[in-house]
């Protein structure tokens, strides 16, 4: 596995001290006997009211939820908390971690194995194969699996389009056709952020597009350096800056804005379109807004029967104050199938689980069951997202997020060199 710098010498040693040290550390009782201490990044309106789903879940299961949310999008500033209170001996009992950032933490022997929670509740022939194989590592269980959210997503304003006589586009070419129309009405087509996890977020989707399902793994997965200079990547690379443009903004002027922004936008109908994960239909809903009549989704052109995916997920930590039996029920509960279906009819995510009856099926929103629908299908492209650290480790996707950056605002660099740069970032020794 890639080192993770030089914290991880300082985590190893105090993973060490803390295994060793049983009797002083592990087998302290409890500070509080059903309190739980959890750090997470949902702070926008939808992924608040997600997480306070959460905590409800857990009252009857005596467990209470003491909240330690650090805000900022895509989890960066929360991952500097963690490891700061990691080394400062003060370890969260909960933590959000997600993707290789998870294997990562197990790897140092921070993570609270859960192969007894798995087992008792089945999880094998209840989760989703992929998702359990993304929380498992070296053979254990070592998250809880809460929602798989769909990344390429393309969101429309729905009474907007339908005011202009617009149908949702499917195609690239219906796009472009729809982003001249309301160009012509004087409407911006596209919601857009320059934050750097943004662009990579849509660029993912891009690439999925363009290159395909066997090229996105041969880049994302397999990491093969050489396969970052094929055509069809360029032509992901010129659809990106396009698409930028369809925002109004101008060339060598970056404008960085929280997503949250970009959602408002497409709520009030002052751009129409927007690609971003579904966590964005948890937000618009926490606003008020209704996936019936005011916004509709689709696949990103080109991405219909592919599923570019990221999951949330729990672990719990190892720590002095040592809450096994109460983190243990945080697992088993949020991965029952009523939690399931609560929380991710809020957080704009599916459920992980593939044991949905016909009317837990129907229960979900169309986006929601075609997402779920999607994942299920025998012939679905299951591809795990690289901006949202299923598919790499966090130094890897800042550096391809930053390459991106800087193609999108220098317009001098050609797509070629973009290629180029991404291949460095991407090689495998």
């Amino acid at each position: 596995m890639k080192a993770l710098g030089q914290w991880t010498a300082a985590l190893l040693a105090w993973a060490g001290l803390l295994l060793a040290m049983p009797g002083a550390c592990l087998a302290q009782p409890q500070a509080a006997a059903s309190s739980l201490d959890v750090l997470h990044w949902w702070t926008s309106a939808g992924e608040r009211r997600a997480a306070d789903q959460l905590r409800s879940l857990l009252v009857p299961a005596g467990v209470q939820w003491n909240d330690a949310a650090i805000p900022g999008g895509g989890g960066t500033a929360a991952m500097k908390v963690l490891k700061s209170r990691v080394l400062m001996g003060d370890a969260p009992d909960v933590a959000q971690l997600i993707g290789s950032t998870l294997t990562e933490w197990a790897d140092v022997g921070l993570v609270l194995p859960l192969n007894g929670v798995a087992a008792r509740r089945k999880w094998s022939q209840t989760l989703f194969p992929a998702v359990l194989d993304l929380v498992s590592y070296k053979g254990v269980v070592i998250a809880a699996p809460l929602g798989l959210h769909r990344i390429n997503t393309l969101l429309y304003n729905r009474r907007l389009l339908g005011r202009l006589g617009l149908q949702p586009p499917h195609s690239w070419a219906e796009f472009e056709a729809v982003a001249r129309a309301v160009s012509a009405a004087g409407i911006k087509p596209l919601a857009w952020s320059d934050e750097a996890w943004q662009i990579a977020t849509v660029f993912e989707s891009l690439l999925l597009s363009e290159a395909g399902p066997t090229l996105y793994q041969e880049m994302i997965v397999q990491r093969k350096s050489a396969a970052w200079l094929d055509p069809r990547v360029e032509k992901a690379l010129l659809r990106l800056r396009w698409l930028r443009a369809q925002s109004g903004l101008n060339a060598d002027a970056p404008a960085e804005r929280v997503w949250t922004q970009s959602a408002r936008e497409l709520m009030d109908g002052s751009a129409a379109m927007l690609i971003m994960g579904d966590w964005t239909r948890g937000e618009l809903m926490a606003w008020g807004a209704s996936p019936s009549t005011d916004f509709g989704c689709v696949a990103v052109p080109g991405t219909e029967r592919m599923h570019l995916y990221s999951v949330d997920t729990l672990a719990m930590l190892v720590n002095a104050r040592h809450p096994v039996a109460l983190q243990e029920k945080v697992a088993e509960t949020l991965s029952a199938l009523p939690a399931q279906l609560a929380y991710n009819r809020i957080k704009g995510s599916v459920p992980v689980r593939r044991d949905l009856s016909t009317a837990a099926r129907k229960s979900l929103d169309a986006c929601a069951r075609d997402s779920w629908e999607t994942f299920a299908a025998p012939g679905t492209a299951r591809m795990p997202s690289l901006a949202h650290r299923m598919a790499a480790d966090e130094a890897t996707k800042d550096a391809v997020a930053q390459a991106l950056w800087r193609y999108l605002s220098d317009p001098h660099m050609d797509a070629l060199e973009a290629q180029k740069r991404l291949a460095a970032v991407m090689h495998t020794p």
